[in-house]
């Protein structure tokens, strides 16, 4: 085992246990001020963790190439905001890498505020951040502009004054960012029709079932041809110049998936994984949700996510959103595991069961953090060596050979 691969499964260990303490400390906090103040030892290891990294994935490399070039302001795009940051940190001579930390961080910023109804869980929530947002260690700009349609979910969510009105500023800085998170507008019907009453726990098992062993991209083609419209949306994303290389490989990406990740891999071992992982937390999930003011709008767009995840992550530009809503299922999951395995009153068969859920939420951040092989998927800045990025070929040649 190389040295490189060693420190990156302690850093990705140590992140976990790390969040499960800041966790811990946050549920006991009073006020906001507490809160937030120990909420350090949650910024701490997931910026270390994911804002060092270096040469993670294609995104990170061309975004740093984009980033290297804007030397000037180009105000010809409908997406001028996150042009305009690239340009200001890139003129006072930010390095990249503490560019990354600011996205990293502003996303775990924008979680803790909607976590905060939620807190009294949070160090069983915490942990499953990472897990359910892995993502994130690939679609940067878009994590950056979902990280401001959580800020909108909030102020919608609390009782100030011009909550609409920072709602909907808190958003549309979202979509000038990146343009396909207007979509994300579907978040209103569920605040409106979705807040009080939770999606029947049958119907919810059953179309999960369906989504995981049934649906597949052989029978959804139409995705092909609906994602070259969302395309459009994504004004001029990097990761979106790959679209048609997905689109011509979508039997091998059922099958096969495409990457390291586990995104899209649908064999029947993830198949079944990713259904357990879902299972009690979806059954149990109106029962301890119930209690909390947003639990049910919460639980509900889980549930979506969890539908949607199976056959849109099949296809990279709708993975984002299916891995938006799934970022909820970190509120719900860390609610329903802490309470059953907690509660002295879950039997012995719902215990283990919930624990093998949890290993099965686990799996894809385990595979990522432990199975990861080739030196250059795991290096940090310490390991440039004076490159600003390295070659994407390599994850390119890496995708066609699998």
């Amino acid at each position: 085992m190389s040295t490189i691969r060693l420190i990156y499964i302690l850093l990705h260990v140590l992140e976990i246990w790390m969040l499960f303490v800041a966790g811990r400390k946050m549920s006991q906090t009073k006020t906001d001020k507490e809160y937030w103040k120990a909420s350090l030892w949650a910024f701490v290891p997931y910026v270390f963790v994911l804002g060092l990294r270096f040469g993670h994935n294609i995104d990170w490399n061309l975004y740093c190439a984009r980033y290297l070039e804007h030397k000037s302001m180009d105000w010809d795009t409908t997406e001028p905001i996150y042009h305009f940051l690239f340009y200001l940190f890139n003129s006072i001579g930010v390095p990249y890498f503490i560019v990354i930390s600011f996205q990293v961080a502003l996303f775990m910023f924008s979680f803790l505020l909607v976590a905060k109804h939620f807190k009294n869980c949070l160090y069983y929530v915490l942990p499953l951040l990472p897990v359910v947002a892995q993502s994130n260690d690939n679609y940067i700009r878009w994590y950056l502009a979902v990280s401001f349609t959580l800020v909108s979910l909030y102020f919608l969510l609390s009782d100030n004054k011009r909550k609409y009105i920072k709602c909907i500023l808190a958003f549309i800085v979202g979509v000038l960012i990146h343009n396909g998170t207007v979509l994300l507008l579907a978040f209103i019907l569920v605040y409106y029709f979705g807040r009080k009453k939770h999606i029947p726990t049958t119907i919810s098992v059953i179309a999960v079932f369906l989504s995981v062993f049934v649906i597949s991209i052989s029978i959804m083609s139409f995705l092909s041809e609906i994602a070259l419209s969302v395309y459009y949306l994504g004004g001029n994303s990097l990761q979106d110049v790959r679209l048609s290389t997905y689109l011509l490989k979508v039997s091998d990406i059922v099958t096969e998936g495409y990457g390291v990740t586990g995104i899209g891999e649908y064999n029947l071992r993830n198949k079944v994984i990713m259904f357990v992982s879902f299972l009690p937390v979806i059954i149990y999930g109106p029962r301890y949700l119930n209690s909390y003011k947003w639990g049910i709008l919460t639980y509900n767009l889980f549930v979506i996510g969890a539908f949607l995840n199976p056959f849109f992550s099949t296809i990279e530009i709708f993975d984002r959103y299916s891995k938006a809503l799934l970022i909820f299922q970190a509120i719900v999951a860390g609610i329903v595991y802490y309470k059953l395995l907690k509660s002295k009153d879950t039997i012995s068969a719902v215990r283990i069961f919930s624990l093998v859920s949890l290993l099965c939420c686990f799996y894809p951040f385990i595979r990522y953090s432990c199975m990861t092989t080739a030196d250059y998927r795991m290096m940090y800045i310490w390991d440039s060596n004076g490159r600003d990025y390295i070659n994407t070929d390599l994850y390119i040649n890496d995708f066609i050979n699998n």
